[in-house]
């Protein structure tokens, strides 16, 4: 676009980032002009894009630094018209092409953005210039008053000139009812001074109408500034936010107000300025106690193939907005000394400043290549009415520019986090929004081919009255000399006295003009007849057609009302087959449904039965082999038992034929024993060297002390050097012996090499944290027949999953003594030998001797 004014301006170029598909948040700093006389500042610009920050020493001789980059640095000797050029001018370009734009204002308290936003009376800031540069462009495309009215979803209706007129008579009678309050004017307060910028290249084949809307955020809740209340009254009732139909977001019910000028506009800008919340504070005399958004939205409706009327269609319609947001500055409680309400403010300000710092955080992670994360986290926009608002321009629905305000005397510690956010926006990006002109396929310049001349015209844009009544004037001189032409009577009489009356020249002059005048008025007359009769038969000629026509006009207006009451009932009858139709789909749609669910089940039972039966056969197989080897493992251990027993049956066997031959040998001695025993002692005819030597029996024992000792004494005898075989000796094994045990010494004791000996198992850890793989459990007691025996338990430790053990029994061994003496047989033959002493009468001293002799022992004494 071109722009022309007092001053050149810059042109951007276009680089080869707009061809992509997203743009930087393009962030400008401002530097706030401090007095000479003041200490230097803590900022030293570098570039014009660079800015150096650092700290004086403290205490310890500790000093920071810091460098910035941003997209332009402007220094504390710019005026407001360069910050315009650079910052607002290229939106207000974007604005009237159908791109919408954002710029924040950010900066702590008493930075400076209030004044650059809005300037004053001598020097406006961007506000006040967008108005001047908005309404130069459009001075002469601008749509009649009402034309366009919002229909409260964030969009706008579009009317004809009739309507509009009508608008325009209402609201004349309202006006008249309740005059507007214009704000008053403070004294010594002078004219505003306007910016004199234009945009010369724009669509000329559209009518444009300007809209304006004012709000605040206090307290994470939003105010409209420009309702209609009454000085004082205050206003409770906030607005919601909504989204409407293309995803953007709108304050809904919102008061916008239509301005054809600037004045008017800046007029509605002090009014909501007079009544935003502000109050002093340590740091600032007129400090904002909460966020404003102005907002100006331009409206833009094509023209009609004749470039006189605006095409009614509200798809043709083109709504772009630039939003002007003055964020509250950040403060802290300690510096700006706030207490009570203030404070309060002050913690709802910083506490949505905040929010939207984690946005563009969040923005700029999701964003960053360093993020490894598939899932982009879900950036908070409805923690805060400010971000919420703006959600569609963070997502692409336009441009966003920030203008970063610092005060050189801040400390670095409140400057930081403000510099260090406004380089971290830079480096977020947003879609790149198109314009949503419509391309009609109308012929271009058709606004410049209709004749501004023409009276029968009816203009759709504003006029001036200045340019108007020139107009007007100008076809009042062309019809008054086409009527003084038309109507020519002849030449012009003579001008004579009395005296020239008798005057004969004069008198022929009179006479001649009158003559020739009364020719050009018979002429006329003649003229006249001929066009009266001519516009009678023309008339007449009208008349006829007009009958026709009329007739043809009925005989049409029926054929319409049949066409109609057919179009109806066709109508009628789609709309039936329309439900019909809609009917069967959803039947359709529920039985396609029921479908996929049965098949989807039929597959799922399927599936369930090949599992089932994989399931059966693998189960099937798995016995299978279980089967088989547990029947090869019966059969080996039948066999094992097999040999075995047969091994003991032969042992047996040779152990009774061994007993046999003792007995024998017994009964062959004492045969030839005669019918008186001797008192002699008899000699040991058991001669088994396993044997070893009996205790000699006390002369003084009675017989009944000996069957007493005899069965209590159930001491292990006939030591013999066996041990248990059936350990092996590279495993590691946990013997578990009773407190108070039989000593076995070598008897009946398994061997052992790797083992840990305990007499109480109280803890689990002993078996499983000591590595061992056996366990065996040692008892001692005596069978019915009275004979010692020792069992030894044996088992297997396997080591469990969660470190613990498990003791699994799987043996036991029994160990026991017999004496080739106590068997029944022999027990038999003593007593039968007893017997037939007893029935020769013998003593029972004597056949207490003599089985004494047969056992082995000494005889007694021989009593006195």
């Amino acid at each position: 676009m071109k722009r022309v004014g007092n001053q050149p301006v810059k042109v951007q170029k276009k680089s080869k980032a707009d061809d992509e598909a997203r743009d930087p948040i393009q962030v400008y700093c401002r530097i706030r002009p401090v007095s000479s006389y003041v200490e230097s500042p803590c900022i030293k610009v570098v570039s014009d894009t660079e800015l150096q920050v650092y700290c004086p020493p403290d205490e310890r001789g500790i000093s920071k630094e810091g460098q910035f980059t941003y997209k332009k640095i402007f220094t504390d000797y710019e005026t407001q018209e360069v910050v315009f050029q650079d910052l607002g001018l290229p939106l207000i370009e974007q604005l009237l092409l159908g791109k919408s734009s954002l710029i924040f204002a950010y900066g702590i308290s008493g930075s400076g953005k209030s004044y650059t936003m809005t300037g004053n009376q001598e020097d406006g800031g961007i506000v006040g210039r967008c108005f001047d540069v908005i309404f130069n462009s459009i001075r002469d495309y601008q749509a009649r008053r009402f034309t366009f009215k919002p229909d409260k979803l964030n969009g706008f209706d579009v009317f004809s000139m009739e309507d509009a007129m009508i608008f325009k008579a209402e609201d004349f009678k309202n006006n008249v009812r309740n005059p507007p309050k214009t704000p008053k004017r403070k004294d010594g307060e002078t004219d505003r001074i306007p910016f004199d910028y234009k945009i010369i290249d724009i669509e000329q084949d559209v009518a444009y109408s300007v809209f304006i809307s004012y709000v605040e955020i206090y307290h994470n809740y939003v105010y409209d500034l420009l309702e209609d209340v009454s000085d004082g009254e205050i206003r409770r009732n906030s607005k919601i936010i909504r989204e409407d139909a293309t995803g953007n977001m709108y304050v809904h019910g919102v008061n916008e107000q239509e301005v054809y000028n600037a004045d008017e506009a800046f007029d509605w800008l002090k009014k909501g300025q007079l009544r935003k919340r502000t109050a002093p504070t340590f740091l600032n005399m007129d400090s904002s106690r909460s966020h404003t958004v102005f907002t100006i939205r331009v409206v833009q409706a094509p023209l009609d193939t004749d470039g006189v009327n605006i095409i009614q269609d509200k798809k043709y319609t083109v709504v772009s907005q630039l939003s002007l947001v003055d964020l509250a500055g950040s403060e802290r409680a300690g510096k700006a000394k706030t207490t009570g309400q203030r404070l309060q403010e002050a913690g709802e300000i910083n506490k949505s400043l905040s929010n939207l710092k984690q946005c563009l955080k969040i923005l700029y992670e999701n964003q960053s290549s360093s993020n490894l994360r598939n899932i982009a986290e879900k950036i908070p926009y409805r923690t805060s009415r400010l971000t919420h608002l703006f959600k569609s321009f963070f997502e692409g629905s336009g441009s966003i520019r920030m203008l970063i305000c610092i005060n050189p005397l801040s400390d670095y510690a409140e400057l930081l986090p403000v510099l260090q956010f406004g380089e971290m926006s830079g480096s977020v990006q947003v879609k790149r929004m198109t314009p949503l002109r419509m391309d009609l396929g109308l012929t271009p310049g058709r606004r410049k081919v209709v004749d501004i001349q023409s009276v029968n015209r009816i203009p759709c844009v504003l006029e001036e009255n200045t340019r108007g009544q020139m107009e007007k004037k100008k076809s009042y001189d062309v019809k008054e000399n086409c009527f003084s032409n038309y109507l020519n009577l002849g030449p012009p009489l003579p001008e004579l006295v009395g005296d020239d009356l008798l005057d004969e020249e004069k008198r022929q002059e009179l006479i001649i003009a009158l003559d020739q005048r009364i020719k050009k008025k018979d002429e006329l007359r003649e003229i006249l007849i001929n066009q009266s009769n001519d516009i009678r038969s023309q008339l007449v000629f009208l008349e006829t057609n007009f009958a026709g026509a009329k007739q043809e006009i009925n005989s049409l207006q029926i054929l319409r009302d049949q066409d109609t009451n057919k179009i109806k009932q066709y109508q009628n009858k789609a709309l039936l087959l329309e439900n019909e139709m809609v009917s069967l789909k959803r039947k359709l749609e529920s039985l396609d449904s029921e479908n996929k669910r049965l098949k989807s089940d039929l597959n799922a039972k399927e599936n369930m039965l090949n599992q089932v039966s994989v399931d059966k056969d693998l189960l099937k197989q798995k016995y299978n082999t279980k089967i088989v080897k547990k029947q090869e493992q019966l059969s080996r251990d039948f066999k094992d038992k097999w040999k075995i027993q047969e091994n003991e049956f032969e042992a047996k066997l040779q152990e009774k034929k061994r007993k046999l031959r003792h007995i024998k040998n017994i009964v062959e001695s004492t045969e030839s024993i005669p019918g008186h025993f001797s008192r002699r002692p008899v000699k040991r005819t058991l001669s088994d060297e396993s044997l070893n030597k009996l205790e000699p029996v006390v002369n003084d024992a009675k017989p009944t002390d000996f069957k007493a000792n005899e069965q209590s004494e159930t001491v292990l005898r006939h030591l013999r050097s066996r041990r248990s075989k059936s350990c092996d000796p590279h495993e590691r094994w946990i013997e578990h012996k009773p407190p108070v045990p039989t000593p076995l010494q070598t008897i009946m004791q398994p061997k052992m090499k790797k083992r840990k000996s305990v007499t109480k198992l109280t803890d689990a850890k002993t078996v499983s944290n000591n590595g061992a793989s056996k366990y065996c459990l040692l008892t001692q007691g005596s069978n019915e027949q009275g004979i010692p025996e020792a069992k030894l338990y044996k088992a297997d430790i396997i080591q469990t999953m969660g470190g613990g053990a498990q003791v699994v029994f799987n043996d036991v061994e029994t160990l026991k003594q017999d004496s080739p003496l106590g068997g029944s047989p022999v027990k038999s033959r003593i007593q039968a030998y007893n017997n037939e002493v007893r029935a020769h009468g013998g003593d029972t001293d004597d056949v207490q001797a003599k089985c004494y002799g047969i056992q082995g022992g000494y005889t007694p004494v021989s009593r006195k």
